[in-house]
Protein backbone atom coordinates (compact mmCIF):
# COMPACT_ATOMS: atom_id res chain seq x y z
CA UNK A 1 0.00 0.00 0.00
CA UNK A 2 1.34 3.76 -0.91
CA UNK A 3 2.04 5.60 2.05
CA UNK A 4 0.08 9.35 2.35
CA UNK A 5 1.34 12.22 3.02
CA UNK A 6 1.17 12.86 7.28
CA UNK A 7 -1.20 10.23 7.29
CA UNK A 8 -0.66 9.42 10.97
CA UNK A 9 -1.82 12.88 12.18
CA UNK A 10 -5.03 13.44 13.46
CA UNK A 11 -7.45 15.41 10.57
CA UNK A 12 -6.93 18.65 12.47
CA UNK A 13 -3.31 18.69 12.12
CA UNK A 14 -4.18 18.84 7.70
CA UNK A 15 -6.03 22.29 8.26
CA UNK A 16 -2.55 24.18 9.02
CA UNK A 17 -1.70 24.83 5.22
CA UNK A 18 -5.15 26.11 4.94
CA UNK A 19 -4.56 28.44 7.98
CA UNK A 20 -0.68 29.35 6.99
CA UNK A 21 -2.26 30.01 3.17
CA UNK A 22 -4.90 32.72 4.66
CA UNK A 23 -2.62 34.30 7.04
CA UNK A 24 -0.38 34.80 3.86
CA UNK A 25 -2.63 36.57 2.10
CA UNK A 26 -3.84 38.44 5.01
CA UNK A 27 -0.04 39.98 5.69
CA UNK A 28 0.36 40.12 1.50
CA UNK A 29 -2.37 42.21 1.28
CA UNK A 30 -1.79 44.60 4.19
CA UNK A 31 1.75 44.75 2.85
CA UNK A 32 0.79 45.62 -0.73
CA UNK A 33 -2.10 47.54 0.17
CA UNK A 34 0.27 51.13 -0.09
CA UNK A 35 1.48 50.17 -3.53
CA UNK A 36 0.96 50.41 -7.07
CA UNK A 37 -2.01 48.39 -9.05
CA UNK A 38 0.21 45.89 -10.21
CA UNK A 39 1.44 45.23 -6.93
CA UNK A 40 -2.01 44.58 -5.51
CA UNK A 41 -2.80 42.16 -8.06
CA UNK A 42 0.11 40.17 -7.81
CA UNK A 43 1.92 40.21 -4.70
CA UNK A 44 -1.68 38.91 -2.46
CA UNK A 45 -1.93 35.77 -4.64
CA UNK A 46 2.07 35.10 -4.52
CA UNK A 47 1.17 35.39 -0.98
CA UNK A 48 -1.15 32.92 -0.69
CA UNK A 49 0.91 30.36 -2.35
CA UNK A 50 3.57 30.72 -0.25
CA UNK A 51 1.86 30.82 2.84
CA UNK A 52 0.11 27.31 1.91
CA UNK A 53 3.48 25.65 0.73
CA UNK A 54 4.69 26.60 4.09
CA UNK A 55 2.11 25.34 6.21
CA UNK A 56 2.49 22.27 3.91
CA UNK A 57 6.53 21.96 4.74
CA UNK A 58 5.26 22.87 8.56
CA UNK A 59 2.12 19.63 8.27
CA UNK A 60 5.28 17.27 6.52
CA UNK A 61 7.79 18.23 9.63
CA UNK A 62 5.66 17.41 12.54
CA UNK A 63 4.44 14.11 10.40
CA UNK A 64 8.37 13.06 10.48
CA UNK A 65 8.64 13.85 14.10
CA UNK A 66 5.44 12.09 14.97
CA UNK A 67 6.56 8.67 12.69
CA UNK A 68 10.07 8.66 14.35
Amino acid sequence: MDERFAENLHWAYHSIPFLTAVLGLVLGDMVASSMGPLANTIFPPVALIVGGYAGLVVLGDISDRRRD
